[in-house]
């Protein structure tokens, strides 16, 4: 998605603001069971929690904790009901994960990255309210990881008439749309299998974050990766409606405060990572194949259309209430 200039500058102000701001008095000790769709060896996409919780830490000086359960605890597709029936606390994720019940979340990935203005335009206070109504969750994060959003990377590079005609190409519904655009056959596979399924064959090529193929070793399968990137690749915490409301106001300020200080800070730490693992890719031999402009523009276009059919799919009138309220505020398609 395109970068907000007039944000970036809002954003650095806003962050050194609420960066100053401590707990105001003494809090009880608690500590949050957090279910997490990622781990540590997808740490691009890790840091985003990681960066939240050490938000929360210095915010509540170390009064408000976290225990971390991954993957291997629940599977990424099943996560959604332990935390909204309070087997969990909290869950951190990807929407799209839990799209078939009901994630609407999913749809912000097709609007700008600009977390000053998805508050002002009502964009956060919509997908909040449609959680606590739709699964008794209540979010105090919306973060992007980066600027960059996501990509594809493949074992081959692009074929004669600049597209991945015939490929079959990893993809959560998430990227359908781009794998689609590009001529290729979405298959979908978990995160964890995208390695050997590129090694074995199943596969010729996958969508990830941008910023992903260094932890997650892909590089050893893979020669090449896309550009430009398209989206914007956003991660929500939720808490279990019931925990959220047994909470002093002073713990929920504090993980409402750290929420806010995230979203501001992560397009910059994000783009950072993304800088430091281009170089590395580049080290590593991972060449870039660059889409046409006429290519890339159908990618970017086809991703944000295919995201709001998702959101229209899994949230019927919700879905169309929120892209308005979006586009109102100039920040989708």
């Amino acid at each position: 998605m395109p970068f907000n200039s007039n944000w970036s500058v809002r954003g650095s102000l806003a962050a050194l603001a609420l960066g100053g701001m401590a707990a105001a008095s003494p809090v009880l000790a608690e500590d949050i069971r957090v279910l997490s769709s990622f781990d540590t060896s997808q740490l691009p996409t890790y840091s985003v929690l990681q960066q939240y919780m050490n938000n929360v830490a210095e915010i509540g000086e170390g009064d408000v904790t976290f225990t971390v359960f991954g993957p291997e605890a629940v599977p990424i597709f099943e996560q959604l009901a332990p935390v909204s029936t309070g087997v969990f606390d909290a869950l951190y994720t990807h929407p799209v994960f839990h799209a078939g019940d009901g994630g609407l979340a999913l749809t912000v990935d097709a609007i700008d990255v600009d977390p000053i203005a998805r508050r002002e335009s009502g964009v956060w206070e919509y997908v909040d309210q449609f959680y606590q109504e739709t699964h008794d969750l209540k979010m105090v994060a919306m973060m992007s990881v980066s600027m960059e959003g996501y990509h594809l990377f493949t074992k081959e590079p692009l074929s004669e008439s600049g597209d991945l005609a015939g490929r079959k190409v990893r993809g959560t519904p998430t990227y359908f749309g781009v794998i689609e655009a590009l001529g290729a056959e979405p298959v979908v596979l978990p995160g964890s299998e995208i390695y050997s399924a590129l090694q074995t064959g199943i596969v010729e090529g996958a969508g990830w974050p941008a910023a992903g193929m260094v932890s997650m070793k892909h590089y050893e399968v893979a020669n090449y990766r896309l550009r430009p990137t398209f989206g914007a690749a956003t991660q929500p915490v939720f808490i279990n409606l019931d925990v959220w409301n047994g909470l002093s106001a002073e713990v929920q300020d504090i993980l409402l405060e750290a929420g806010e200080l995230t979203e501001l800070q992560m397009p910059w730490i994000g783009n950072a990572i993304q800088a430091e693992e281009d170089a590395k890719l580049t080290e590593l031999g991972v060449s870039v194949e660059t889409l046409s402009t006429e290519m890339a523009e159908k990618v970017q276009s086809a991703f944000i259309s295919s995201i709001w059919d998702l959101g229209k799919d899994c949230c019927g009138d919700a879905a169309a209430e929120l892209r308005q309220i979006a586009l109102d505020a100039g920040l989708t398609e």
